[in-house]
């Protein structure tokens, strides 16, 4: 996610009396504010390019889902499993 998430970063908070006001940049993905980071070096930067270029949302969140579903199901036949255990006893 951190290469889709975009996330606003506070910048400045400031206390006026009992008030609080807070400034935030413009929302990046963390990805995004490593590309732009001078601390980070030119070849992790290439690599992390090259994973994002392999990277579908699309499909990534399909096999979310999938995987999510399955450990419903499984929770399901667990549950089943042990209310018949309980009528055996």
């Amino acid at each position: 996610m951190n290469f889709f998430q975009p996330v606003r970063k506070l910048i400045e908070k400031k206390g006026i009396g009992s008030k609080i006001i807070k400034q935030y940049d413009v929302a990046k993905t963390p990805y995004r504010r490593i590309l732009a980071s001078s601390d980070i070096t030119e070849e992790v930067k290439i690599k992390l390019q090259r994973q994002y270029n392999m990277l579908n949302p699309a499909q990534m969140k399909r096999e979310i889902t999938r995987l999510q579903n399955k450990l419903l199901r499984l929770n399901i036949l667990k549950k089943k499993a042990d209310k018949d255990i309980q009528k055996e006893k």
